[in-house]
């Protein structure tokens, strides 16, 4: 019983420490530097995903300059969006026209990542869940350590 207590206080942690690292670099974007960029290819690239069924993703590239470096930048978000769905990617794309000034938020440690839309931090929101994985394996660990 020690080891399946031990085993869930171990994936619930994982999961704990996964979104939190998450919702960290998403917190981070806060305080990159919104700045002026056009917008010079937005498209669907289609390819195919583990189970060979269609897959889109969207592929950007922009323009942008930081403190008076030019600079190309290919992120829409930190993770590329990919869809099974070809409309969602469409619509993304329709957010971003080629010809098209936007913002764009830079990292001002490392002015050659910027990405066109912040992460979200809602990842936060869901770290409670695997705490009860957690907090259920040091339940089951400390009652089986009572009863031996």
């Amino acid at each position: 019983m020690i080891s399946m207590g031990l085993f869930l206080m171990a994936l619930g942690s994982f999961f704990m420490w996964y979104l939190w690292a998450f919702f960290q670099k998403s917190s981070r974007m806060d305080h990159w530097v919104e700045t002026p960029c056009l917008i010079e290819k937005s498209e669907i690239e289609t390819g195919l995903n583990q189970r060979h069924g269609k897959k889109y993703t969207l592929v950007t590239a922009y323009r942008y300059q930081f403190n008076g470096h030019e600079y190309l930048g290919n992120r829409f978000k930190r993770i590329q969006p990919v869809s099974s769905h070809q409309e969602k990617i469409a619509s993304l794309v329709e957010e971003t026209p080629v010809g098209t000034k936007l913002v764009c938020l830079v990292d001002p440690a490392n002015p050659g990542s910027a990405v066109l839309k912040k992460d979200t931090k809602r990842a936060i929101f869901s770290i409670w869940f695997p705490g009860l994985f957690a907090l259920g394996g040091l339940g089951i660990v400390i009652s089986t350590i009572r009863q031996g």
